[in-house]
């Protein structure tokens, strides 16, 4: 009797197992996200500890090893790749590729700076190079003085006579040519080289006092050297009658917030959402103006930040930590 009923058993469980589709035994055997993902994890955990302490060179190539075994994951799980179980490794990829990057160029970014504070030469070449560019399509030097002398109607490009020396005044009556120095000031702003940049965006206002650009980089300028108050005099007069000028809109929010003008800084990022509704600068700097504002209470600003996300931004793991969100 008890051989039977084992028998019985058997035969059931054997039936059921026949009758249950393979797919079960298949989902069954296959690994969690989380499990595929363990070791690229740890290597991403890795870099950041080991950019956090200065290594970026060594950040990188661990990244690009957890960008290695995500595309092997990827590999072994062809019909999973495009489900929605496997978002975080998607999320994990896109953020491998964009730590990489954003180190990459701020290594560049710092190399660059270190050189030109002390040394200057690749500024000056590339100024020369401008200036050699601006010579009216490569007519002779000659005719580029007499075109000025009699008065002929050159253009920006065309108006350069002979280059200047470095940090001297032009000649009275000699032309100045408002894009050089505008491009020479954003190479100053760039090495922090302030009096510098000052003195060719001066010329420039001289040469062109309604230059908007010029306004814009003498109002960063301050910005820069912490003048805020002075900044806000520049933007002010530079958004009157021109309230949709967004990047000005982003200008004038950090020197309200600086300056702990709030609403200010506030009624100008929401006028810098509207002026270009898909660009995520203003929906990032909004989220960080909340948190200012409202350090406890982060349900706001967590949605301007997705918001920026959404639209675009990279990500930001400052505010993602301010915010208490988590890498997915």
């Amino acid at each position: 009797m008890r051989v039977r009923t084992r028998r019985v058993i058997l035969l059931l469980l054997v039936g059921i197992g026949i009758a249950a589709p393979a797919s079960v035994f298949a989902k069954d055997k296959e690994p969690k996200v989380s499990e595929l993902l363990k070791d690229a994890n740890e290597m991403m955990s890795q870099a950041q500890t080991t950019y956090v302490d200065g290594e970026a060179k060594q950040a990188i190539e661990l990244y690009r090893k957890a960008l290695a075994e995500i595309a092997r994951v990827e590999r072994e799980n062809p019909k999973r790749v495009s489900s929605s179980e496997f978002a975080p490794v998607r999320f994990r990829k896109a953020l491998c590729e964009t730590e990489i990057d954003r180190i990459m160029l701020e290594e560049v970014n710092t190399t660059a700076r270190t050189m030109a504070v002390t040394d200057t030469r690749v500024l000056e070449a590339k100024r020369a190079e401008r200036k050699k560019a601006a010579e009216t399509n490569n007519l002779p030097e000659a005719s580029v003085k007499l075109a000025v002398k009699q008065g002929a109607k050159t253009s920006d490009a065309d108006a350069v006579v002979e280059p200047e020396t470095k940090g001297e005044a032009a000649e009275p009556g000699q032309p100045v040519n408002l894009k050089e120095e505008l491009e020479w000031a954003k190479d100053m702003l760039s090495v922090d080289r302030f009096d510098d940049a000052e003195k060719a965006l001066l010329k420039a206002l001289k040469q062109e006092p309604g230059s908007r650009d010029a306004r814009f980089l003498m109002a960063l300028v301050r910005m820069r050297q912490g003048k805020h108050a002075e900044a806000t005099v520049v933007i002010d007069d530079l958004l009157d009658g021109n309230e949709a000028d967004e990047p000005a809109l982003l200008l004038a929010a950090g020197s309200y917030t600086a300056l702990g003008n709030y609403a200010k800084a506030m009624d100008a990022l929401d006028k810098a959402m509207k002026a270009d509704p898909k660009r995520p600068d203003g929906y990032v700097n909004m989220a960080w103006l909340l948190l200012e504002m409202k350090p406890t209470d982060t349900t706001e600003a967590e949605l301007y930040y997705r918001q920026a996300v959404k639209l675009g931004g990279g990500r930001d793991r400052d505010i993602e930590r301010r915010l208490g969100i988590r890498p997915e």
